[in-house]
């Protein structure tokens, strides 16, 4: 068999939709032609124009070809767009014909085929390929194939239309990118349509183009633009998300509207400002609707609006009952949370420089977002991620009963499924499934912000995570609450909440620790983004399980993870039934008198009681009880590496294994990382650093602004990182900055002998708490990177994130740190 190494990206079938009756070819225009310089100095240009036959228009060598040594592969274009393209013509060619059958049959792989044809062009590919590192033609075809559907979501929610240029003399051509998005506010000279970008589709301005056939072309709008069409058309649209899942019905389409030939001259205008480089008509004329086009850009959007008068078919909300008594709901947006008001804000004027800033984040706007672009604000139509954990903290109190005069041991004692429950339904009340959290996590703006990575746990988290806050501007944390939506029903802290009641007792301790931190702005502590990402969540375990393999953890970590297990058992050990607890004691030790076995269950009630993790409850494992204990590192690997380049963060971690995952994932150049500040991070790792393990004085060394001429040089060394790559420049700004973190070292040292808080007293616990660590510093050239998490920034349609993590760090005791 012979291989297929001329592939069409824009099929024979499509193209013959485009052909006049009994005429055979098109007129092929190329856009930018290749242009030869002589010996004697002039330049000839190839010819532009050419008319042929559809077999040889819109086809490229070896766009699809993977090669494997001297073996030549084209599954891609005989398999895979083999079967794309036999679906997508019968979709295509139902949608033309209008049977409202035909179109339910076909109405997903209508929207596939649209999909995979907007990836599968050259500009298409070069799309793809810009938000990766570097990407072999394997790789891209791979990549090709994880990201077919993705935008189908936001296209079936939007309002769809179908318009006819049968009444015009003058029909629709096509392009070789005849997916084609359109937004008014995005002219082709702007950032955003800079090759090989679009404006996103998730923008509410943005409407996608793409002619059927020379008669019939598909116009998709967003809902809330086709509304309102002064909506802010660079502004998301409500729940834009990629990948998601939606129910939405198949025989809304607008097909009523007969362009004039003005009107499709403007759509082909459109099209050819927006092709790669050819485009194609079966009458050579049609080629330049340019000469007649008299609006400016944005004026042309009066042609694509869809009529109000069919706006009917679109929006409200959707009920589905079900046989056992249950109800589906969803909203106009696929939302099946609907609007939330009471977590919404109202929109408030312009703040005063020293006022709180309207993003919550609880500094005041001169230090917050009155400088910041657009892109690096965080939302401020609905509350915070900190507000929404200080209303937390408040209610968890109040059912604690601490605003009543309650003390921890009371706490300890009535610990019951009642309050668990309400915990944590109040939880999922201040996070919905719906929630757009990325829109909350802080963007890359230039703070100096790191996000931990390990095992959240109060017994050890104080130990390194948190003093981070002494070192970093702002630390990330993830919460380990659970958030109730996302589990069955039988592992459940609201179905079950019996099962949870140890582990509610820890994250709240937690969460109690953390709570001046949080107010303070000190530390983010986010929810989990898999919980409001269907998609993203099934990507990650996808991958963490393909990453993992025969993986082990390291015997250091390993040890650590054991205490802590049995320090956990012999919690729950403590919490059995004194006869329970006798009778075990009796098996283990025969040999201990009744009096010795009475002594050492006294003993342990003691040691129960001296817990501050113990629930002071017996009979938590009768009739089949049990509790479900969690350990968890979090963020996992492609989580912390999808946060961190989200939010702009450096990664820092007290886990061996985390560690070893991100040097593992450093930025090969010919099969080894390259160091261009290597002096300088060798230089840091030889120093030791500050630490302390009690969180009050890690707070109060904070606030009063201890280490802070130390946390300015670490940011200007992070920026300095992220921004500049000329060897010359590096090795003077090694130097420089070697002094000045030297120097910053001292003073910042100078500080903590009899150091004094805001109000001149001296900060106690720094004798019996304080310890020397030692940091690993890791930045590799070109960052830490992963393909797998470039992949689900790129499908999750975020618009601003770091192309990498540029810097790592190890936190570790000074005598075990390397």
């Amino acid at each position: 068999m012979s291989e297929t190494r001329n592939n069409h990206y824009v099929p024979e079938w499509y193209q013959k939709g485009f052909l006049l009756p009994s005429r055979g070819q098109l007129h092929y225009l190329d856009l930018s032609p290749d242009k030869k310089e002589l010996s004697d100095g002039r330049v000839i240009t190839y010819r532009a124009s050419n008319h042929w036959p559809v077999s040889k228009c819109f086809r490229e060598r070896d766009l699809y070809t993977t090669f494997f040594g001297p073996y030549i592969n084209d599954e891609i274009e005989r398999e895979l767009f083999g079967k794309v393209d036999d679906v997508g013509s019968k979709a295509v060619r139902a949608f033309i014909g209008g049977d409202f059958s035909e179109c339910h049959k076909r109405f997903q792989d209508f929207f596939s085929y649209i999909d995979t044809q907007k990836i599968r062009t050259p500009k298409g590919l070069a799309w793809i390929s810009k938000h990766y590192p570097q990407l072999s033609q394997l790789q891209l075809m791979i990549e090709m194939q994880s990201l077919r559907n993705m935008h189908c979501t936001i296209w079936t929610e939007g309002v769809r239309e179908i318009v006819s240029a049968e009444k015009s003399s003058l029909k629709f051509i096509i392009s070789d990118h005849p997916v084609t998005i359109y937004n008014y506010a995005c002219p082709p000279e702007s950032q955003e349509c800079i090759y090989p970008d679009d404006p996103p589709i998730a923008f509410k301005g943005s409407q996608t183009i793409f002619p059927l056939d020379r008669d019939h072309c598909l116009i998709l709008t967003n809902l809330e633009y086709a509304e309102n069409a002064d909506a802010n058309p660079l502004e998301n649209r409500t729940n834009a998300r990629n990948f998601g899942n939606s129910l939405v019905r198949t025989d809304a389409f607008i097909r009523s509207r007969f362009l004039s030939e003005e009107e499709v001259r403007k759509l082909n205008f459109i099209v050819k400002k927006r092709a790669r480089r050819y485009i194609a008509a079966p009458e050579r004329d049609w080629l330049y609707p340019e000469k007649d086009i008299q609006s400016d850009w944005s004026a042309l959007r009066k042609t694509f609006l869809p009529p109000k008068g069919e706006m009917f078919h679109f929006g409200g909300e959707i009920y589905v009952g079900h046989k056992d008594g249950s109800t589906y709901y969803q909203d106009a947006f696929g939302r099946t949370t609907g609007d939330v008001p009471y977590l919404k804000k109202k929109k408030k004027e312009e703040p005063g420089p020293n006022d709180s800033c309207v993003c919550g984040s609880g500094k005041k706007y001169k230090k917050c977002c009155r400088d910041k672009d657009p892109s690096q604000r965080p939302a401020s139509d609905v509350l915070s991620i900190r507000e929404r954990n200080l209303i937390f903290c408040r209610k968890v109190k109040d059912t604690l009963g601490l605003y009543d005069g309650k003390t921890w041991d009371d706490v300890r004692k009535e610990l019951d499924e009642d309050k668990v429950k309400d915990i944590y339904e109040f939880f999922g009340g201040l996070w919905p499934v719906d929630t757009d959290v990325v829109s909350l996590l802080p963007k890359p703006d230039g703070t100096l912000r790191a996000l931990y990575t390990g095992l959240i746990d109060p017994r050890t988290i104080s130990h390194f995570a948190m003093n981070g806050v002494l070192y970093f501007d702002e630390i990330l944390i993830q919460s380990p609450f659970i958030n109730p939506a996302t589990v069955k029903a039988e592992y459940s802290p609201v179905h079950n909440p019996d099962q949870y009641k140890q582990q509610t007792l820890k994250n709240v301790f937690l969460l109690f620790m953390l709570e001046p931190f949080i107010d303070a702005g000190l530390v983010n502590f986010i929810p989990d983004p898999c919980s409001f990402n269907g998609y993203l969540r099934m990507q990650m375990f996808d991958m963490a399980e393909e990453r993992a393999g025969n993986k082990k953890m390291l015997k250091t970590e390993m040890a650590r993870l054991k205490e802590l297990g049995k320090d956990d058992f012999k919690r729950l050990q403590f919490m059995l039934p004194k006869e329970v607890m006798k009778a075990q004691i009796q098996k283990a030790l025969p040999d201990l008198s009744e009096d010795q076995v009475v002594e050492l269950i006294d003993y342990m009630e003691s040691e129960k009681q001296r817990d501050p993790l113990s629930l002071l409850q017996d009979g938590l494992y009768g009739d089949g009880k049990g509790q479900l204990m969690i350990m968890s590192m979090s963020p996992n690997f492609e989580m912390s590496l999808f946060i961190a380049q989200a939010t702009g963060s450096l990664i820092f971690t007290d886990s061996p294994y985390r560690w070893d995952e991100l040097q593992s994932s450093q930025y090969l150049e010919n099969g080894n990382p390259k160091y261009q500040w290597r002096d300088l991070t060798e230089f840091m790792n030889r120093q030791d650093y500050f630490l302390n393990s009690n969180p009050e004085t890690i707070f109060r060394l904070r606030v009063s602004g201890k280490l802070g001429r130390l946390r300015k040089v670490l940011g200007d060394i992070y920026t300095a990182i992220k921004s500049e790559s000329d060897p010359n420049i590096i090795g003077s700004l090694t130097e420089h900055f070697t002094q000045q973190f030297t120097k910053a070292r001292e003073i910042s040292y100078r500080e903590l002998i009899n150091p004094k808080g805001l109000n001149g007293e001296i900060i106690p616990g720094m004798e019996q708490h304080s310890f020397k660590g030692k940091f690993i510093y890791l930045s590799p050239m070109s960052g830490i990177i992963h393909n797998n998490v470039q992949r689900l920034l790129f499908s999750c349609g975020l618009n601003n994130y770091l192309n990498n993590v540029p810097m790592a760090i190890f936190m570790g005791h000074e005598e075990n740190s390397e």
